[in-house]
């Protein structure tokens, strides 16, 4: 993203449209048009605005305005192992269970990442 033109903001934008349109096809696809009809208070739509804004637009941006500023090998870290916190926190949190191949896959995940920057710092 260094020296690209697109600013953090646009490139936020097209992310948010995106996941929206992709959304909006998904439910589509899968319901109809009657999977846009439904009845929510006001608690819930605020819900739904606070999730959207803040935890997603709101993450998009942050992210994207600090991975501007890193080399890819790093940005390449940090994308590959939200997988990996994503599970952690599953676990941690939500009790989610730990099967073998979890387990694996998150080793592997986390190897991978620190091969990676050990190359990066290689003359």
């Amino acid at each position: 993203m260094e020296g690209n033109r697109l600013t953090s903001a646009a490139l936020t934008a097209v992310q948010s449209a995106t996941v929206t349109g992709l959304a909006k096809a998904l439910l589509l696809g899968q319901s109809g048009p009657a999977g846009f009809l439904f009845s929510v208070d006001v608690a819930g739509w605020d819900a739904l605005a606070f999730l959207s804004l803040f935890c997603t637009v709101g993450a998009f941006f942050v992210q994207n305005a600090a991975l501007r500023r890193s080399s890819p090998t790093r940005v390449g870290f940090l994308m590959g192992t939200e997988p990996l916190f994503g599970f952690a926190l599953g676990w941690a949190i939500l009790s989610e269970p730990t099967t073998p191949a979890s387990v694996l896959g998150a080793g592997l995940i986390v190897s991978g990442s620190f091969i990676a920057l050990s190359a990066e710092r290689r003359p």
